[in-house]
């Protein structure tokens, strides 16, 4: 059986999500996170990973919503004057083709400036990834993997999700209607660009993209996970919308307000879950 790693993302961005998170791994099956260092709520984040000794936690890479460390005359591509994050993952890929160099430079830099800071608040990290994936983009991939060198990080999330593997093992259709699909070709094909331009090879599955967001306990039956890997990573996003919605001007994505963070939730409040890896 492979090593299952079940991942919350989002941790520090808002309070719902970090007590959902908590919630999750001291009651449930979460064995680790993904923490978006830079954001309002990691002060709380950090708190409540005081208490969750062995929860591993990485960094949940951020290019693409609120402020970045590093100042705008330092990373002029990815902010805007005011230091705010200016675009989004078809933007960041539009420039990789336009200004591949000097993207992956400005990336590498206020990414290796956000380790920094996990590393000083005490964090050792486990893995990274990114939000919105930004990371599978081939030009920022690589000032990922020349990171995860430098810092001994052990493990770089590789979006390789097998879509008819999955669409086999899905009764309901969602994907056809809500992106699933086309956001799992994208990465999947950026994952094939970053094969053949970096020799990256990775030994853990990464399954959620085709079902994003949409992890519910159904969605876990019948999985199936190519016999090539050692391990297979669920990625999904655990939250308590009613918490936020208390602290709404907090809340700068409506994502966090949905009712699939509380579904996810209570899908890895479910041991049973682990069974289907069996």
């Amino acid at each position: 059986m492979p090593n299952i790693i079940f991942n919350a993302d989002d941790f520090g961005i808002s309070a719902g999500v970090n007590q959902a998170i908590y919630k999750a791994h001291t009651e449930g099956v979460l064995n680790s996170t993904s923490i978006m260092i830079t954001l309002k709520y990691v002060s709380d984040a950090l708190n409540l990973a005081k208490k969750m000794p062995n929860l591993n936690i990485g960094l949940h890479a951020n290019l693409t919503n609120e402020s970045s460390i590093l100042s705008s005359a330092e990373i002029p591509l990815l902010v805007d004057e005011n230091g705010k994050f200016k675009h989004g993952f078809v933007n960041l890929a539009i420039l990789s083709v336009l200004h591949p160099k000097e993207l992956k430079r400005q990336a590498k830099a206020e990414i290796k400036a956000q380790i920094d800071k996990a590393l000083s608040c005490g964090i050792k990290l486990s893995h990274l990834d990114s939000h919105r994936h930004i990371h599978m983009i081939p030009s920022i991939f690589k000032a990922f993997m020349e990171l995860c060198q430098e810092y001994n990080i052990p493990r770089l999330r590789f979006v390789n999700e097998n879509p008819l593997l999955t669409i086999k093992s899905t009764r309901s259709k969602e994907w056809l209607t809500d992106g699933g699909l086309i956001k799992n070709l994208v990465l999947t094909s950026c994952a094939v660009a970053n094969r053949i331009l970096w020799k990256y090879k990775s030994d853990t599955y990464f399954y959620s993209i085709v079902n994003t967001c949409k992890i519910t306990r159904d969605k876990l039956k019948n999985i199936k996970i190519p016999a090539k890997y050692k391990a297979v990573e669920v990625g999904i996003h655990p939250g308590m919308p009613e918490i936020d919605k208390q602290n709404i001007a907090d809340v700068f994505d409506d994502n966090i307000l949905k009712d699939y963070r509380y579904k996810e939730l209570q899908t890895l409040l479910d041991k049973t879950v682990e069974q289907e890896f069996s």
